[in-house]
């Protein structure tokens, strides 16, 4: 089940089917690729090492660096265990820097460079830095053609009901179909939290083309969901089944075919997934919303 995004802005507009985002009125020049973040919890050892243990206030982790929101009061502990001494506490919806992994489900914490103490893990939620600086720009090949992009940080909305928020980005698409030019804007979002609330960090990526809104504060959403720890992106779902392309009946969802390391890496193989996917009847409805011939 999918988080219902609320963003309080002007009603007037055409709201997306999760998070509320303003149609942008200009097209942008190319610029600079997005710039590679990393991720709390996030890749595997690509060398196949154990991580190398270290010392923190006398015991021993493994260091494993991230941010983290507290989920229900919680206590710091000078061990990684219940019966360690209390040293201080946190507060639910408080956010804390996790310096690295101890015994059992324990997580070593610290505070403007000072070490603190042990918390237990379980009730913490593993958050990305998902805002990209720079512009992300690319290109997407598909059947008859190609789209260019370009995708831009617009701002952060509150997710109604969770700790954390939706990063929203602004993406103007150029394409090239069968002889046919498309072009228009496309909000596109990224949670910092996972996207069910839970503790894995499964983050849901979501585009929505405000042209083929089937009806006011409806319209045709692409969700994705980025695997920060498998390093994988994949198709979840769509709003308007026929706009995906299902020729294939025995295709497997579509997912990234590398491995993804970075934020900007996950955006840009959502988008190639989205775009790829779309079907014949995507473009020949938005051709005509757009005011261009008709066509499949």
């Amino acid at each position: 089940m999918f988080l219902v995004i609320m963003n309080l802005r002007n009603c007037a507009e055409l709201a997306c089917r999760l998070v509320r985002r303003p149609v942008c009125a200009a097209l942008l020049a190319a610029c600079v690729s997005g710039l590679p973040l990393q991720f709390p919890q996030a890749a595997a050892q690509e060398t196949g090492k154990a991580p190398t243990e270290v010392d923190f206030m006398g015991h021993p982790i493994t260091p494993d660096r991230g941010v983290y929101v507290v989920t229900k009061d919680l206590n710091v502990r000078d061990a990684p265990e219940t019966a360690g001494k209390k040293v201080g506490s946190f507060q639910e919806g408080e956010r804390i820097d996790v310096v690295g992994k101890a015994k059992g489900s324990w997580m070593a914490v610290n505070a403007e460079g000072k070490n603190l103490g042990f918390v237990y893990g379980p009730v913490l939620m593993p958050l990305i830095d998902a805002v990209l600086r720079e512009p992300l720009v690319g290109a997407v090949s598909i059947k008859g053609g190609s789209c260019a992009y370009r995708m831009v940080f617009e701002g952060e909305s509150p997710i109604e009901g969770q700790m954390f928020n939706s990063i929203d980005y602004r993406t103007v698409l150029e394409c090239q179909r069968s002889g046919r030019s498309y072009a228009f804007e496309m909000p596109l979002f990224i949670t910092e939290g996972p996207y069910n609330g839970g503790t894995r960090s499964i983050y849901q990526i979501g585009m929505d083309v405000l042209e083929l809104a089937q009806e006011y504060e409806r319209v045709f959403s692409t969700n994705l969901l980025f695997d920060a720890e498998k390093g994988q992106v994949r198709l979840d779902s769509v709003s308007v089944d026929k706009y995906l392309d299902t020729d294939d009946k025995t295709a497997k969802p579509k997912k990234a075919a590398d491995r993804v390391e970075t934020v900007a890496g996950a955006l840009a193989a959502a988008l190639d997934i989205a775009v790829q996917g779309w079907s014949s009847s995507f473009w020949r409805d938005l051709g005509k919303a757009l005011g261009a011939p008709s066509g499949g």
